[in-house]
């Protein structure tokens, strides 16, 4: 578990960020915002101070994670200078990996246990689709496009694509998975010979 993150006047991060942890270790049935309160060394009242019950903790936790995991691929998309250059998929990929590499606990959460859906149509769907693949399709898209991809094939190289660096994101963040180069360097090697 995590060590107690609670530090005073942050209790609802420290819900979120404990209440991660607790769910990737025991699973959402034994999930309990009164076990999540223990975590952070706060009676079983407090988080109700600011969560109206466990499924409300969930949201804020999933909404959380993905919040951070937009913000970085968001000042990806910013750094290019060249929104139509191939470039910018590479770099929003390698991003995707390094964050979860540095956050392995988000990767589990997300996609294993907290029901987040991927929809891989290309129909604008954004109201209910995991918002970072709807940001890496509306990029790629037209990306795509200008690199000379026919339309019938740019929905198979978005989740190609997709499919690869959510791969490398997987293996990256497995505990009994040893590589012996530095992921940060190679990143951008492995998704280029894709």
């Amino acid at each position: 578990m995590a060590d107690n993150l609670y530090h005073h006047g942050d209790l609802k991060n420290s819900l979120i960020e404990n209440g991660i942890e607790l769910i990737n270790q025991e699973g959402a049935k034994q999930f309990s915002l009164r076990k999540v309160a223990a975590l952070c060394g706060v009676s079983q009242a407090a988080p109700y101070s600011h969560f109206r019950n466990k499924e409300d903790l969930l949201k804020a936790m999933r909404d959380y994670v993905i919040e951070q995991f937009m913000n970085i691929l968001m000042k990806t998309i910013q750094s290019c200078p060249n929104q139509n250059d191939p470039v910018i998929l590479v770099q929003m990929g390698k991003s995707y990996v390094m964050f979860f590499i540095q956050h392995p606990q988000y990767f589990t959460f997300l996609f294993s246990q907290s029901g987040v859906a991927i929809n891989l149509s290309m129909k604008n769907d954004v109201t209910n689709n995991f918002p970072p693949f709807e940001l890496f399709k509306t990029i790629a898209w037209p990306v795509l496009g200008e690199s000379g991809f026919p339309e019938a094939k740019r929905k198979d190289a978005i989740i190609s694509m997709w499919a690869t660096v959510h791969g490398l994101a997987a293996i990256a963040t497995m505990k009994n998975v040893y590589y012996d180069e530095d992921w940060e360097l190679k990143i951008e090697d492995i998704i280029w010979r894709k």
